[in-house]
């Protein structure tokens, strides 16, 4: 029970992160305002809302399902709605959000980590492991090797804890 514990405070540390982590990342590549395409200006706009608390969430929500509506491969705009999947506590809809955007993009780091998040907050800690091994094996120096890897080790000392219970 206590390991449970501590392992829940990890991850909600990871996912903060994470989220906090992303913003910044998408800031380094944003494209000034007049080069985005009308649906990502409108991923950017939904996102601020969201992020700043401005304004009402379900709007912001609304506007990024429109634009998955629009186009079903749009990276960000299934991204954070996986992320805000996660803070809601959806966690099959965070799992199919985070598999449409490794669909995308397979070597997308913040996409493993949100949906080995998701997966193991579901209960399927076998998946969680199995992604994250497979993740770090094609992409052995991704930017976020060593928290992957921290990740995976934490499930794996839940999984063998949740095999002693058994016997």
């Amino acid at each position: 029970m206590n390991r449970s514990r501590t392992l829940a405070i990890v991850l909600v540390v990871i996912l903060t992160a994470t989220i906090l982590l992303f913003p910044n990342v998408l800031k380094e590549t944003e494209k000034s305002i007049e080069e985005l395409s009308p649906l990502d200006e409108k991923v950017q706009v939904a996102v601020k809302m969201i992020e700043s608390g401005n304004g009402n969430p379900m709007e912001a929500i609304f506007s990024l399902r429109e634009v998955v509506e629009a186009d079903s491969n749009h990276r960000d705009a299934q991204f954070y709605l996986g992320q805000f999947s996660i803070m809601s506590g959806q966690w099959s809809k965070a799992v199919n959000r985070f598999v449409k955007v490794l669909r995308i993009d397979p070597s997308d780091v913040y996409a493993m980590e949100s949906l080995a998040i998701a997966r193991f907050q579901q209960g399927d800690i076998e998946e969680a492991i199995k992604n994250l091994i497979f993740f770090l094996e094609a992409y052995p120096n991704s930017s976020r090797d060593s928290e992957l890897r921290t990740l995976l080790a934490s499930y794996q000392g839940e999984s063998q804890s949740e095999v002693d219970k058994v016997q």
